[in-house]
């Protein structure tokens, strides 16, 4: 029972954490809150940290036994794993601008009567696929299910494909916002697996 639960819970969390962030849901606070809807990036963050940390520490609080063991040679591989994932999300940060991630830049131009043009990052990691942060976040999971108990191991499971669904929307939705300035990154960059072989022209 408190598998199905946890997995409930997870699956839920999944949902709230997209139909916060969703076009439809920013704009219907933007029409009620006006000016003060520059704090919401900063809610959304604080509010997807504060749930998602109770419900962390209660998978690692049930016990069971692990999944998937991996053999020391394997498990070299799972570090390796690791790192990448950390140098990815982490480098991701050097490339955008954190203010805005964190909600902070929509605090300071809320007064701002002109809106700035769209600008896509297409350095770093952002120049090898568009979104890297989930890339980082999937391999990350997918390295943290070997070893884990079985809560552990449903929680990561649901988190990973999340990061494949939550890509999905999130390309999705910039398409609609920042519009042919998107599309044409899209065409450039492929949008979660690196392009191992490119075509010659």
């Amino acid at each position: 029972m408190e598998y199905v639960l946890l997995c409930t819970l997870w699956i839920f969390w999944c949902f709230i954490h997209s139909f916060l962030i969703s076009t439809k849901t920013t704009v219907w606070f933007k029409s009620r809150l006006g000016d003060t809807c520059a704090y919401y990036r900063i809610f959304y963050n604080l509010f997807s940290l504060v749930t998602v940390l109770p419900l962390l520490y209660w998978q690692w609080t049930i016990p069971g036994s692990v999944v998937i063991r991996l053999s020391p040679l394997l498990l070299v591989f799972k570090y390796a794993a690791l790192i990448f994932s950390v140098i990815v999300v982490a480098g991701s940060f050097f490339t955008f601008d954190v203010l805005e991630f964190a909600g902070i830049r929509h605090i300071m131009d809320r007064h701002q009567e002109t809106q700035k043009p769209p600008v896509i990052s297409k350095h770093g990691f952002y120049s090898i696929v568009r979104h890297p942060m989930y890339l980082g976040g999937f391999v990350f999971l997918l390295a943290s299910m070997t070893y884990a108990p079985l809560a552990q191991f449903l929680g990561y499971l649901i988190l990973a494909v999340y990061m494949i669904i939550g890509t999905l929307l999130e390309d999705k939705r910039l398409a609609r916002e920042l519009g042919d300035v998107y599309r044409e990154y899209q065409k450039e960059v492929p949008m979660f697996f690196p392009k191992i072989l490119r075509k010659r022209d």
